[in-house]
C-alpha cells in the first residue's frame, strides 16, 4: 500500500487523528492505526520533524465487498502534538493558558474547525477514531520488518501557501497472525489404510536388509530403511488420529523416530564388520532398546480403541537372539577330485574357518573345507594346478556364509600341486600368525570373495 501526499486543509474532517508526544514528533516514531470503515491495523512511521496539524494520506488495499473488485481507499491521517508538560487546564471562568508546544489562539488543525466558526464543544480526542500514544512495540504482527521500508520510502514535503504539513510516506497493512487451522481427525478406515501404508513401505525395506549377503550391502540396506523410517515417521506425524487413540500414536510416532538411530549404528556395525548379513543384522536391531519401545507402543495403539483395534508394526522382526550356527570339522562346502595332492591346514585360532582353494584363473573354488576353531584338516585328491589359498572366518555360519565377525583375506603366495608316478605335493598351512612364519596374506573384499 502506499501514501499520497494530502493537504491539511479543514475542508473535511481526518479520518484518523494520531497523537505523539513531543519527544516522537522530533525523533521519529511508528504506530499502529485503526484504519476506517472496519478497524484493520496499519502500521504508519511518522518521521523526525513531525508538526501539529500534519496530515498523511493513506492509500490502503481495498475490495468492495460488493462486487469483490480491487482497489484502493484513502485514509487521511492527522497528528497531534501533545504538550511536553501536564495538560494546561483553564482557570475558572478563563481561557485555558497558552505556551509552547500549545495550539495559539485562531489556529485550526485538520478537521477541525477554523477559528472564527462556531462549532460544538469537541472532545479533546478526535471525532473518527484515533490511536493514543503510548508505548506500542514496533513488533506488532509483523512491524518490525515494516519499519526499515516505511524509513526507506518516507518523503517529507512542505509547501508554502498550504496550511499545515503534508508528508509522504509507506505503510504495510497488518495482518492478524492467522490461527494454525485444526485438521480434523481422520475416521477409522481412512486412519487405518495410513497406517498400511506407511507399515508397506517399511515392510519392504526391511526385506531388502535381511536379504544382503556382505557386510557393504548390509550397511547400504540399513541406510535406506533409516531414511524409510525417517520418511514414514514425518508422514505419520502430519495425520491427526482418532481422538480416542491421539495419546497412544503420539507415542509410537516417538518410538518410531527413535528407531531410525538403532539402524544407523546397524549400519555402522556392517562397516566394521561385526554383523555381515542381513540376517544377522535384523537380528541385532530386533533387540535394540528403540525395537522394545516401538513394540510396546504398538501394542498401546491396538489397545487404546478396542473396537478399531489399530494395526501397525507388523514389519519389525521380534526380539530374537544371535545364533551360533556351526559345521562338522572337515565339513566339505565344495570339492573336486581327481589327483593326490594334499592341502594339511592347522586352525590355531578361535574362530571357525573356511578354506577356499581357488585354482588360477578360476572364480569358483576347487576345494572348500570348514574347519573348526582350535582344529586340523587335511584335505587330499587335490588334483594338479596353480592355486590361491582364500580364508574366511567368523561366527555363525549359515549355510553360505559366516554372519558375524567376519573377516576374508588370502595368502600372498600361490601353491602349486604336481603329481608324477613316484610322488605328489603336499602343502601345510597354519593359520595362527606364529614368529618367523614365511606365508604372507592381504585382505579382501568381501564384495570379491569367491564363494
Amino acid at each position: 500500500m502506499d501514501v499520497n501526499t494530502g493537504g491539511s486543509s479543514a475542508e473535511r474532517p481526518a479520518d484518523v487523528v494520531v497523537e505523539l508526544s513531543a519527544a516522537e514528533a522530533a525523533g521519529g516514531t511508528a504506530k499502529t492505526i485503526a484504519a476506517p470503515p472496519d478497524g484493520t491495523p496499519v502500521l504508519i512511521y511518522f518521521p523526525p520533524g513531525a508538526r501539529d496539524g500534519m496530515v498523511q494520506n493513506v492509500d490502503l488495499p481495498w475490495v468492495d465487498p460488493a462486487s469483490g473488485a480491487a482497489s484502493t481507499r484513502t485514509v487521511s491521517v492527522a497528528v497531534r502534538v501533545l504538550p511536553a508538560g501536564p495538560f494546561p487546564t483553564a482557570a475558572a471562568g478563563g481561557a485555558a493558558p497558552f505556551g509552547p508546544g500549545y495550539p495559539q489562539p485562531g489556529y485550526a488543525p485538520a478537521g477541525y474547525a477554523p477559528a472564527g466558526f462556531a462549532a460544538p464543544p469537541q472532545r479533546r480526542f478526535g471525532t473518527r477514531a484515533r490511536v493514543v500514544a503510548g508505548a506500542l512495540g514496533i513488533a506488532l504482527i509483523g512491524g518490525l520488518c515494516l519499519v526499515p521500508t516505511l524509513l526507506r520510502d518516507s518523503n517529507a514535503d512542505t509547501t508554502s501557501g498550504v496550511s499545515g504539513l503534508t508528508s509522504t510516506t509507506t505503510a504495510t497493512q497488518q495482518t492478524e497472525a492467522a490461527a494454525t487451522p485444526t485438521t480434523p481427525p481422520l475416521e477409522p478406515a481412512a486412519f487405518q489404510a495410513s497406517l498400511d501404508d506407511a507399515n508397506r513401505q517399511l515392510t519392504a525395506a526391511v526385506g531388502k536388509l535381511r536379504q544382503a549377503t556382505t557386510p557393504r550391502a548390509v550397511s547400504g540396506a540399513a541406510d535406506a530403511l533409516a531414511e524409510a523410517v525417517r520418511t514414514q515417521t514425518s508422514a505419520l506425524s502430519g495425520l491427526t488420529p482418532p481422538a480416542a487413540v491421539s495419546s497412544a500414536y503420539s507415542d509410537l510416532v516417538s518410538a518410531l523416530s527413535a528407531l531410525e538411530d538403532e539402524l544407523t549404528s546397524v549400519s555402522s556395525s556392517a562397516d566394521s564388520r561385526s554383523v555381515c548379513t542381513g540376517g544377522s543384522a535384523s537380528t541385532a536391531f530386533s533387540r535394540a532398546g528403540a525395537a522394545g519401545d516401538l513394540r510396546t507402543a504398538i501394542t498401546a495403539l491396538a489397545a487404546a480403541d478396542p473396537g478399531a483395534k489399530y494395526r501397525f508394526g507388523s514389519f519389525l522382526p521380534g526380539a530374537t537372539k544371535d545364533q551360533n550356527r556351526r559345521k562338522a570339522n572337515g565339513s566339505y562346502l565344495t570339492r573336486t577330485t581327481g589327483g593326490s595332492g594334499q592341502l594339511k591346514v592347522d586352525n590355531g585360532n578361535n574362530a571357525d574357518t573356511v578354506i577356499n582353494l581357488v585354482k588360477v584363473g578360476s572364480k569358483k573354488p576347487a576345494v572348500s573345507v570348514y574347519i573348526r576353531g582350535k582344529k586340523k584338516v587335511t584335505t587330499g585328491r587335490i588334483k594338479d594346478g596353480t592355486y590361491q589359498v582364500f580364508v574366511s572366518s567368523g561366527a555363525d555360519w549359515d549355510g553360505k556364509r559366516f554372519t558375524r565377525d567376519c573377516q576374508f583375506s588370502k595368502f600372498d603366495s600361490s601353491f602349486k600341486f604336481t603329481t608324477t608316478s613316484r610322488q605328489y605335493t603336499i602343502w601345510e598351512l597354519s593359520l595362527k600368525a606364529v614368529l618367523g612364519g614365511n606365508a604372507r596374506s592381504s585382505d579382501v573384499d568381501p564384495d570379491s570373495f569367491p564363494s
